[in-house]
């Protein structure tokens, strides 16, 4: 039996270096011809290092201590450098003379995003020794102070606070701001998304409204021309449509800085547009609509069919009647559900229609009414008891906003208790 002992002053513990190791590795035992010539003896794992270094420290900590390593960076490096050196390559894409792939331009805004979420994630402190934590002769000699102690309620653990600096929240948000305004950036739903994500982390919704604009009327580069040459975009296209998702994120960012014009400005270049109520049109009524066409032939063909089984009149009177019958079924029919879909309210909070809307109106512009009632609720109270009793300049401009877009804010008549 032959013995291999390896001894090293540096062991790797969960992906992180340990410095001042020593390692014992039972190595496996080799084969030849099936049977084992040589065996090592097994040992077991014993690292020289403090026992509060081994307790005191958890892999939470230890990860949030060594995130230079792991990532290639140097230790001497300063939050300020590895921050500026990141947003450099990141930012890289758009000084080419050439039009950038969507690919590259994705990296860069996730690159953002992923500094963003870094900034936003908490670090955990790491955890001293449980201070209850006694040993058995301790025990025996401090029974009164254990007792004392247990009477004490112990205070609440407040997790300590990693104060973030404004001027890095402010880099990360201006180059994602200048990659997606660049002129060769042609913007896809996917680099919507990013952009809104992480300009939602950061807390800097300000840019919104204007790069959902340009997500519609942004010219549109030919990556094979030198020098690049641009297309005009035509707004109203259904592709142009900003995604209800990306609104409802975008406003949720908005009503967290507490800036009125904000929101409406992010309603009005989102659910507002034509591209929008273009492409819920082709979306959700393209198909009902096309079946309540071909109704009439599929009616047609049934009272034929029908007017078979009858012997009382001729067959092509009871054909007509049977059609008759059938269509105005359908109509009826669709009519009420129409309308029953245009005037329910249920879903409505403070914000409803006003008086005379068309319903066709209605059904267009429901997710722009959902979400002027979200902003309504938001800058609202919300006891229902206190609803009706605000004031002050952005409530005001509000309900005259709401107003002359056809919309009544907290109409007497559907207030609880006032029916």
């Amino acid at each position: 039996m032959t013995t291999r002992c390896l001894t090293r002053l540096q062991a790797r513990v969960f992906g992180v270096l340990v410095e001042g190791a020593n390692v014992h590795r039972a190595a496996r035992p080799r084969h030849f011809n099936g049977k084992p010539y040589g065996c090592y003896s097994r040992k077991t794992y014993s690292f020289k290092a403090s026992t509060s270094n081994s307790l005191d420290r958890p892999l939470a900590s230890i990860r949030a201590t060594a995130p230079l390593k792991t990532r290639g960076f140097s230790p001497s490096l300063t939050v300020d450098q590895v921050l500026a050196e990141e947003l450099g390559k990141a930012k890289s894409v758009i000084h080419s003379t050439t039009v950038p792939s969507e690919l590259d331009i994705q990296n860069a805004l996730q690159t953002c995003g992923n500094l963003a979420r870094g900034l936003s994630s908490p670090i955990d402190s790491p955890k001293p020794l449980s201070k209850s934590y006694k040993s058995p002769t301790s025990n025996l000699l401090s029974l009164e102070e254990k007792s004392d102690v247990s009477s004490t309620p112990s205070p609440p653990e407040v997790p300590l606070a990693v104060p973030i600096r404004s001027d890095i929240v402010d880099r990360i948000s201006e180059t994602a701001y200048d990659i997606i305004l660049d002129s060769k950036v042609f913007i896809t739903p996917k680099l919507l998304s990013t952009y809104i994500y992480a300009q939602s982390i950061l807390g800097r919704p300000q840019s919104f409204p204007q790069i959902f604009d340009l997500y519609a009327s942004k010219s549109i580069p030919h990556p094979t021309t030198f020098p690049i040459k641009y297309r005009d975009s035509n707004p109203n296209r259904t592709s142009c449509a900003v995604p209800l998702v990306l609104a409802h994120t975008a406003l949720n960012a908005a009503i967290e800085t507490k800036d009125l014009a904000l929101c409406l400005g992010i309603i009005s270049t989102t659910v507002c547009t034509t591209a929008y109520k273009r492409a819920k049109f082709f979306r959700r009524a393209l198909l009902p609509f096309s079946g309540l066409a071909l109704a009439p032939a599929a009616a047609y063909v049934l009272a034929s069919q029908l007017a078979q089984y009858q012997q009382s009149m001729d067959d092509q009177l009871a054909t007509n009647l049977a059609f008759v019958g059938i269509t105005a079924y359908l109509g009826f029919t669709a009519t009420i559900g129409f309308v029953a879909l245009t005037t329910a309210n249920d879903q409505m909070d403070r914000i409803t229609w006003a008086m005379g809307t068309p319903l066709r109106e209605r059904w267009f512009r429901e997710e722009e009414r959902a979400l002027v009632d979200r902003v309504a609720g938001a800058w609202g109270f919300e006891d229902p008891n206190k609803r009706g009793e605000e004031e002050g300049t952005d409530w005001e401009a509000l309900r005259e906003w709401a107003g002359s877009r056809g919309m009544a804010l907290d109409r007497p008549e559907l207030m609880e208790g006032m029916e």
